[in-house]
């Protein structure tokens, strides 16, 4: 007998889990522990948003000691989820702040990515609010996914750090996604690379369900980094005299600063 599928989400989206064949982390950890005759049958176990890796890895180990021999679950479902991008391209420092798989070439100027959205990542640190995933989240997923592709497929050649520039951002919500699994399917629209700078336009689909349920597009240009941090610091200074001079020459605006 097929066994029955379970999606396994995060206790932030108990909203979601309620009246479908999906659980909490912590619901499936209670499962877990009740004894077969009261829980019989064979469940496989699909990931869905929100978890941690670590929290995964903890999970699938105490199946495993209460059901070494995989009568009541199969957790291979829960475990295949690819690898979370790596810092260095992903530009987080910490791991849950990391939206995005390892970006993976499937053609020319086409690449894949699996949305990976751990509940304790900065977006979600306030509240969740209803079953969706939020529009923010998606947003900074695709900024994310534009970032780990270029620093995977197209290093700056000679240049050690790098800094990137947005230009533009559109961004078009088709439908809601859900805590389920999800891709991001990246299209290189235009790109423009030469010695001094790398240009280009994308756009980003996130696919749920066979569906583009959100749509995110950017223009940016990419830069080593000693060249735009000198600019960087000229601007700064300008935009702090200006500041200044605007307060000084306006004393009611002084006093609100104040």
């Amino acid at each position: 007998m097929s066994p029955e599928t379970l999606v396994v989400v995060a206790d932030k989206f108990v909203e979601f889990a309620a009246g479908k064949r999906a659980v909490t982390a912590s619901q499936l950890r209670a499962m877990i522990e009740l004894p077969e005759e009261i829980l019989p049958g064979h469940t496989a176990l699909v990931r869905g948003q929100g978890l941690a890796d670590t929290e995964v890895v903890e999970i699938v180990r105490r199946i495993e000691v209460r059901d070494p021999a995989g009568r009541r679950f199969d957790v291979d479902g829960l475990r295949a989820a690819p690898p979370r991008a790596d810092a260095k391209i992903s530009h987080k420092h910490r791991t849950c702040n990391t939206l995005i798989s390892r970006p993976e070439k499937i053609e020319e100027d086409l690449y894949a990515l699996e949305v990976c959205i751990d509940q304790d990542c900065e977006l979600m640190g306030d509240h969740q609010t209803g079953q969706h995933v939020q529009g923010m989240i998606l947003v900074e997923a695709a900024r994310q996914a534009f970032l780990a592709v270029t620093e995977t497929y197209f290093p700056h050649a000679g240049a050690e750090k790098t800094y990137f520039v947005i230009n533009s951002m559109t961004t078009d919500f088709l439908g809601f996604v859900f805590p389920l699994p999800a891709r991001i399917d990246y299209r290189v629209l235009e790109k423009d690379i030469n010695e001094r700078r790398q240009k280009f336009r994308i756009e980003t689909d996130f696919v749920q369900g066979g569906e583009v349920r959100t749509r995110v597009g950017f223009s940016f240009t990419v830069y080593p980094h000693e060249v735009i941090s000198s600019k960087e610091a000229a601007l700064a200074q300008e935009a702090f005299a200006a500041a200044i001079a605007s307060i000084v020459s306006d004393p009611e605006l002084g006093r609100a600063v104040a």
